[in-house]
């Protein structure tokens, strides 16, 4: 009976990888569920002077972009690596940077949920 249970467990499906890869995430900052926030693929005009987006490339680059020096736009670049259906291991080319864990929920084609682990 255990071994049947065990059976029926209902495997956890990974974001689809031609929609996550290749296309750049932006934070809307609105928070869910959580620590994670709604990031969507086109950028949201109405946050203000507040950005932050990552992508990821199906050939394991990664890179962030956020607020840097004076107020400008800082591009982070890295690699990744899978951890499981839904966490990536990110760490910075710069190595002063500390990496993450990046953990994902798919909402729809053009939005979903992600939240940093350090």
């Amino acid at each position: 009976m255990v071994l049947f249970l065990s059976g029926c467990k209902k495997e956890e499906s990974s974001v689809p990888a031609e929609l996550l890869f290749g296309q750049t995430w932006h934070n809307t900052f609105q928070q869910k569920e959580g620590d994670f926030f709604v990031f969507k693929s086109e950028p949201q005009m109405n946050v203000g002077w507040r950005y932050d987006s990552f992508r990821l490339e199906a050939d394991g680059q990664f890179v962030e972009e956020g607020p840097g020096p004076a107020d400008g736009l800082e591009s982070r670049p890295g690699a990744w690596t899978r951890e499981d259906a839904h966490k990536y291991r990110i760490r910075f080319t710069d190595g002063t940077r500390p990496g993450y864990l990046l953990e994902v929920k798919l909402l729809d084609k053009q939005s979903l949920q992600a939240r940093r682990v350090y």
